[in-house]
């Protein structure tokens, strides 16, 4: 009877973990912010100690983004197949300031412009929104990209070109001007849906046109230059690639893949070539987030968290 009632426990904890599907450290990287369908928590840094964060009204949570300015945390997802949000937290003061409801699906993506005047969102309902940001006044949505025919899972703002990127289920990347909502250029060479997209560094993009990095069911992990209209160079992994960040120094890539693996990939190299690889033992890797400071990285996976060990 007791290895029965055993049994029974470790079902219902297996069926209660709930996969960490958002990652954000805060500005400076003591703690970061992880979400999930069991709400918001922060974690100290790097020994992930728990400590509270304000309720979410969210039943999904799949992004989280700091302002550029670190006034805010944004937090996106909502209720799929009904509607999609984006709460907003004051920082450090994690008071909650609005709670938007921007399209009629979840939320997958946000992205912040450097002058952290407003943000953007991807959602499943197949659209991006521009929202304007200032501080004691309601946000509220100013204009919708329609470009997409299929939802959309991620979003970023390329400063070189004030242009924001787009990319998702309908395989293509798309360059759109947010203050029309104009589409400008499509990026088609992937065979599947894109999961992820990310920016190299600011710091080093210099006078050359800005460097992002995508992620594939397709398997493979490319570089482009969208402004250009370029694909620069592509790798094939294994297992499909479902989340990407840069290095601080925009040398390498770390991908987090559906075997539970991270690799980390030399962007410089004409293939990509791996540099390393870690298996975080989570299950499919469902996100990732770069330390400002130490070069490790944070994942979230189907069981939790994990933190990858210092380089030798």
């Amino acid at each position: 009877m007791f290895f029965f009632f055993w049994l029974a426990s470790v079902l219902v904890a297996r069926q209660v973990q709930a996969p960490i599907t958002a990652l954000a450290f805060t500005p400076g990287g003591g703690q970061a912010v992880c979400g999930s369908q069991a709400g918001l928590k922060l974690v100290s840094w790097p020994d992930l100690k728990e400590a509270s964060f304000p309720a979410t009204q969210l039943a999904h949570i799949n992004a989280l983004s700091f302002a550029p300015d670190h006034s805010v945390l944004l937090v996106g997802g909502g209720i799929s197949g009904e509607w999609g949000g984006v709460e907003i937290f004051s920082w450090p003061q994690l008071k909650k300031l609005h709670f938007l409801k921007a399209h009629k699906d979840l939320v997958n993506g946000l992205a912040w412009s450097p002058d952290s005047q407003r943000f953007f969102t991807a959602s499943s309902d197949g659209t991006c929104a521009v929202i304007p940001w200032k501080p004691g006044t309601e946000p509220a949505v100013s204009a919708t990209y329609q470009g997409h025919s299929r939802p959309v899972l991620s979003i970023v703002f390329l400063q070189d070109c004030n242009r924001s990127l787009s990319a998702g289920v309908d395989q293509t990347l798309q360059l759109w001007d947010p203050p029309a909502c104009k589409l400008e250029r499509t990026l088609d060479n992937h065979l599947k849906a894109v999961n992820d997209l990310a920016v190299k560094p600011a710091g080093v993009i210099n006078s050359a046109p800005v460097m992002v990095a995508s992620v594939s069911e397709d398997r493979t992990v490319r570089l482009w230059q969208p402004r250009l209209g370029r694909l620069v160079r592509f790798t094939r992994m294994q297992s499909v690639p479902r989340v990407v960040v840069w290095a601080a120094g925009g040398e390498s890539l770390t991908v987090g893949l559906n075997n539970s693996e991270v690799h980390w990939l030399d962007a410089e190299s004409p293939s990509l070539a791996t540099l390393r690889v870690w298996d975080a033992k989570l299950g499919r890797i469902h996100s990732i987030a770069m330390h400002p400071k130490d070069g490790r990285v944070l994942v979230g996976g189907e069981a939790g968290l994990a933190v990858s060990p210092m380089q030798k």
